[in-house]
């Protein structure tokens, strides 16, 4: 006997059982036949109570046992205890069993709502509960009155393992988000609340930690800045480095240096020379001459202690002087093991054993001025060799474009403007002519000295013509030599620098 192929909920698509009148997905009605009275046996009689009427199954001896063809028929009772009319019945046979058929205009049951839904929860409120069916023949027959609502015919039930698990997910990504964000707040506060080891000059490879004075925390000041407001007292940075901003400018062979930070630490990231400590200065040099004095800053630096002694530097940024036209930034660090307890008691030396020296001291606002140019400006005016000169101006330095003046002594400069009014040039070297008188001593211009040879008719010319002189001498005279052949009378012009 062929099977027949498994039935298809029309709504939903859910295979079903053979004798299974509702979707177990959907509850749909899967028999079309559902709503006819089901067919009674041979001799058993279908009885339909009246409309409204209140009713219960009342089985009979040997009912409800599935197969039993000798048992009385089950009999609809009316609540008056009558029994209604009944309809026919026809009588068919099927597979060996009698069953019975009748079609009619009543109106049929319908099956219970699930209960999960909210008809499901009325119905049970205003009928009786349903009872767990029984699994077999052998278990206790249901109470008149109650429906038992069969599995394939409750609404599925729903596992929340899925919204569970959905929100531990949730909780685990909220947490993380909060940690990591802690984590990167404490970090940028560290970042920005403690001193950066690194020197951000113009290069990369140089580092060097600065003070900063106009804002909170440590922050970084490059050597080259435009402003820079010093400090009067240094700080200590959480990494145990100390640091102090000033601003001394001063001049050295006629390289224009700038002293930005001094600055103690254990050691520096980009200098591993320094094992047990070390003080670094940083600065900026600026070299407007034509030309390099190329000095190295391990022969004339040196950092003079509180208890006198001197230190050569370990290392340098860059270890020669700058090249002409160049500004660049610079350091140099001394190996100190202990750390001072006042850098402003520091003193930076530059200059050989024979040039005139100069003592930096390290003090933010320390007074350099002993150390600056003096000019004046007589603006004499005299005749020489039949030509109109003029004495514009005289300036006392201890440095001249790539020199450093030598011990003891000082660089004068005279700026001198010429007017030929004669028919004929005048040409001679300024060293024949020319002569310095200071502190009893007479000099000739220096080889820096750059005052033109010829002056041509009709010609003005101007030019600087550069002495050596006593250091501490105020009053000078620049003597104009006289000549026999041709006949040049001695002129001389006075001048005094304060």
């Amino acid at each position: 006997m062929a099977q027949n192929p498994p039935r298809l909920c029309p709504k939903c698509g859910t295979p079903a059982e053979p004798n299974q009148r509702f979707c177990s997905e959907c509850g749909t009605t899967l028999n079309v036949a559902s709503n006819q009275p089901t067919a009674m046996a041979s001799g058993e009689q279908s009885v339909i109570p009246s409309q409204g009427a209140q009713f219960a199954t009342q089985p009979e001896p040997g009912g409800g046992v599935p197969g039993n063809t000798g048992t009385a028929p089950t009999q609809m009772v009316g609540a008056s205890g009558q029994t209604p009319g009944a309809y026919p019945a026809t009588a068919a046979s099927a597979s060996g069993a009698q069953f019975y058929s009748q079609t009619t205009d009543a109106n049929p049951i319908p099956p219970p709502p699930p209960p999960d839904s909210l008809v499901g929860s009325l119905y049970q409120s205003t009928y009786q509960a349903p009872t767990k069916t029984p699994s077999s023949p052998s278990q206790a027959t249901q109470a008149p009155g109650a429906y038992t609502v069969p599995d394939y015919a409750r609404a599925p039930r729903r596992s929340r393992l899925g919204l569970i698990v959905s929100l531990v997910l949730l909780l685990v990504l909220v947490l993380g988000g909060v940690a990591a964000y802690a984590l990167f707040f404490n970090k940028s506060n560290n970042t920005q609340g403690g001193t950066n080891p690194q020197h951000t000059a113009t290069t990369s490879a140089n580092s060097s930690t600065v003070t900063a004075t106009t804002g909170t925390g440590n922050s970084a000041s490059t050597p080259g800045s435009s402003s820079t407001t010093p400090t009067t007292t240094a700080s200590t940075t959480p990494n145990g480095a100390t640091t102090e901003q000033v601003n001394l400018a001063f001049a050295y062979s006629g390289i224009n240096l700038t002293i930005t930070s001094v600055q103690y630490a254990s050691s520096f990231p980009d200098d591993s020379s320094l094992s047990a400590g070390g003080v670094r200065i940083a600065f900026n040099e600026n070299n407007a001459a034509t030309s390099n004095p190329n000095f190295l800053y391990s022969d004339v630096a040196r950092l003079i202690l509180p208890d006198h002694s001197s230190v050569a530097p370990t290392n340098e940024l860059h270890g020669i002087s700058p090249a002409s036209q160049i500004t660049e930034p610079n350091w140099l660090d001394f190996a100190v093991t202990s750390q001072p307890a006042d850098l402003s008691q520091l003193t930076l030396q530059m200059g050989t054993a024979q040039e005139n020296q100069m003592q930096i001291s390290l003090k933010p606002g320390a007074d350099l001025a002993k150390y600056q140019p003096k000019t004046v400006t007589p603006g004499t005016s005299f005749q020489y060799a039949g030509l109109n000169w003029t004495l514009v101006s005289a300036t006392e330095s201890l440095s001249v474009p790539v020199r450093q003046a030598t011990t003891g002594n000082v660089f004068i400069t005279v700026a001198l403007k010429v007017f030929n009014p004669t028919g004929n040039a005048y040409s001679a070297l300024a060293s024949d002519y020319v002569r310095l008188q200071a502190g009893g001593t007479s000099n000739a211009p220096t080889s820096e000295t750059n005052f033109p040879i010829t002056v041509d008719s009709q010609a003005t010319i101007s030019g600087t013509m550069i002495f050596l002189a006593p250091q501490g001498t105020t009053s000078f005279t620049l003597v104009m030599l006289g000549s026999s052949n041709p006949p040049v009378k001695q002129v001389t012009a006075p001048f005094t620098i304060q």
